[in-house]
């Protein structure tokens, strides 16, 4: 008897301190939102354009040194000014309309039709040049620069092979390797997690317990429209379960976590974060109980085919 409410009473506090470390991803993500570094990284990322392969390749070859590209007023709304005589980079851009259709009673419509986000539908017609310019041919102010994202130090002993005999237990197979962009990646259909191989020790036991994360919040679970319909949550619970797991393990991960979180949360990110607590504080028990060897009341969720995550 003694020695079952002992248990109880260690499950208890167990399950306090995980509240409190998810409390801490609220507060330091509301943090670093209201920091004006944080607003100003934020502004200078809406200026850049998200660039397709076609007019990479036309940057790369009208300017091969080019790091960071925009246009003349979107430099000047970050207070910087493209210096006299600079050529300009040219690359294409749709010229789009908004076509008329017939509405469900089957009559011609006036107004733009709209996706379910309730923007018009648009479709191209055209290409025109437009002109852009790197940051090499702009003086001004200096662009706003965040912390780095890397997790320095090295991991407890034992922690990654823990991590991912969790991983394998749910079925998957680790992997490192290639990851292109991402530090890492889930995929359900080949049933395997991949953890970029450039990431060492405390980095990349992160980005696994973040991946873990997403496999224990039922993010790949048949059915979960989740990942497909609401990636921002899928992102900012997985990456507050990693947090989690790695700070009670001494790993501090603050700088690239609230990053992270800010960045996917939108809107009220507070909100946000204590939305998702619920399903973070109870996928976090199970991973932590799992390493602690002291088991765990709730059943870990099944993952099945679903999207790849990241």
């Amino acid at each position: 008897m003694g020695r079952t409410t002992a248990t109880k009473a260690s499950k208890s506090e167990a399950a306090d301190k995980v509240a409190a470390m998810h409390e801490e991803v609220a507060a330091g993500v509301t943090a670093l939102v209201e920091d004006g570094r944080w607003m100003a990284m934020l502004k200078m990322q809406a200026r850049f354009r998200s660039y397709s392969l076609g007019n990479l390749l036309l940057i790369m070859k009208q300017c091969p040194s080019a790091t960071q590209v925009a246009g003349f007023r979107a430099w000047q709304g970050l207070g910087r000014q493209v210096r006299k005589g600079e050529k300009s980079i040219g690359i294409l851009a749709p010229m789009t309309f908004a076509p008329k259709g017939d509405d469900e009673k089957g009559e011609k419509s006036t107004g733009e039709k709209a996706t379910e986000s309730g923007r018009p539908v648009r479709k191209v017609r055209g290409w025109r040049r437009v002109s852009v310019f790197d940051v090499a041919q702009t003086d001004g102010d200096a662009l706003p620069q965040m912390a780095s994202g890397v997790i320095e130090g090295e991991a407890p002993a034992g922690l990654w092979d823990a991590l991912a005999a969790q991983v394998k237990a749910h079925g998957y197979v680790l992997e490192r390797g290639d990851t292109g962009p991402t530090e890492g990646w889930t995929d359900p259909k080949t049933r395997a997690v991949r953890i970029g191989g450039h990431a060492v020790d405390a980095q990349a036991v992160a980005v696994l317990a973040h991946e873990l994360g997403h496999i224990e919040c039922g993010h790949l679970d048949e059915g979960a429209p989740t990942y497909a319909t609401c990636r921002g949550r899928c992102e900012v619970e997985a990456e507050s379960v990693a947090y989690v797991v790695a700070t009670a393990h001494g790993i501090d991960c603050r700088t690239a976590s609230f990053g992270y979180v800010a960045g996917w949360a939108g809107g009220d990110v507070a909100v946000v974060v204590r939305t998702a607590a619920e399903t973070v504080t109870k996928a976090a028990r199970r991973i932590l109980a799992a390493l602690d060897g002291t088991g765990d009341d709730e059943t870990p969720a099944e993952p099945a085919p679903a999207a790849a995550t990241s």
